[in-house]
C-alpha cells in the first residue's frame, strides 16, 4: 500500500524522535511548520520535500537541525563550530543506522551546516534519500 508525503514525514519523525539526536539535542523534534518562529532552542525540524508513487516509493525528506549562535566577547555571534560538528556526525550515523524491513535510506548529499538569516542561528541540514516497498 502507498503512503502520503505526510505519513512519510510521520515515519522519519518517529524514526528521528527515537534516535540519539532527541537526547543530544536541548529542544524538540517537530514536523514541518511546527517550530515556532522565535524559537531559540536546539530543535530538529523533519520535512517531506518530493516523491514518486509505484511498486518501489522514491523521494527524499530533509532534516534540519537549528543550533543557535554562541557569544564571542560582548557583541558578537558566530556559528557554534564544535556543536555543529558533533551533530553532523550524529546525524549521518542516524541516518546510515535507520535502514529497516520498509525503508532503505541512504544521504541525498554531504550534510552541511547553514547560515539562518535573520535570526542567530545555523542549522545542520541532512538531505534523505528513501526507497520504499509498496507492494
Amino acid at each position: 500500500m502507498n503512503k502520503t508525503g505526510l505519513e512519510i514525514e510521520k515515519d522519519v519523525f518517529a524514526i528521528i524522535n527515537a534516535s540519539e539526536l532527541k537526547a543530544t539535542i536541548g529542544g524538540t523534534i517537530y514536523k514541518d511548520g511546527l517550530r515556532p518562529v522565535d524559537a531559540k532552542t536546539e530543535d530538529a525540524v523533519i520535512k517531506f520535500v518530493a516523491g514518486l508513487d509505484g511498486q518501489a516509493q522514491i523521494g527524499s525528506v530533509v532534516v534540519n537541525v537549528y543550533v543557535p549562535d554562541i557569544e564571542i566577547g560582548e557583541t558578537t555571534l558566530v556559528k557554534n563550530i564544535t556543536r555543529c560538528r558533533t551533530i553532523e556526525a550524529l546525524m549521518s550515523s542516524i541516518v546510515l543506522g535507520a535502514n529497516s524491513s520498509e525503508y532503505d535510506f541512504s544521504l541525498s548529499s554531504m550534510i552541511q551546516t547553514f547560515q539562518v538569516d535573520g535570526i542567530e542561528q545555523h542549522f545542520v541540514n541532512a538531505k534523505i534519500s528513501f526507497k520504499r516497498s509498496s507492494i
